[in-house]
């Protein structure tokens, strides 16, 4: 036990931190984005499991605030796209007998898409959301400033 740190416990299991587990995060987020399933991302970044993948990827998510919302926009509705490419075909085929399921994924991947561009506020919340409120106005702001009156010398 250390004096500044007397609550620590020393390293007793004989475990000690990895080195490079930032690194293998960093790599199994770049392995999600590339969609690929839990169990490659684990055998890829040298996770034991997929749940370790998981949680290192949701630990790191958490972590790190997406700095270019709109790049992550964009990339989310070009998902949404090839999703619904690829079921649409389904849904269009009268001898399918899985059609209304595939209509129902089309419908789903509608509202999710309508959800992220912003597309189901109501006219009243829209309206909401675009206006600034201001509390107080700076003096002057509105009526310019005051004339210099002129000093005798």
């Amino acid at each position: 036990m250390s004096l500044n740190y007397p609550s620590r416990k020393k390293n007793t299991a004989g475990k000690t931190r990895d080195v490079n587990a930032a690194m293998r995060a960093q790599m199994a987020l770049k392995l999600r984005a590339q969609r690929l399933g839990w169990d490659e991302i684990a055998a890829k970044a040298g996770y034991g499991s997929r749940g370790a993948a998981h949680n290192a990827v949701m630990r790191e998510m958490q972590r790190c605030v997406s700095k270019d919302v709109e790049v992550a926009r964009q990339e989310e509705l070009v998902m949404l796209d090839m999703l619904q490419a690829a079921v649409w075909p389904l849904a269009m085929d009268v001898k399918n007998r899985g059609r209304l399921f595939a209509v129902d994924r089309i419908l789903s991947i509608s509202e999710r898409r309508a959800r992220l561009m912003g597309l189901d506020l109501s006219n009243d919340n829209a309206i909401a959301a675009a206006q600034i409120i201001v509390q107080e106005v700076p003096s002057q702001y509105l009526t310019g400033p005051a004339p210099v009156a002129e000093v005798e010398a």
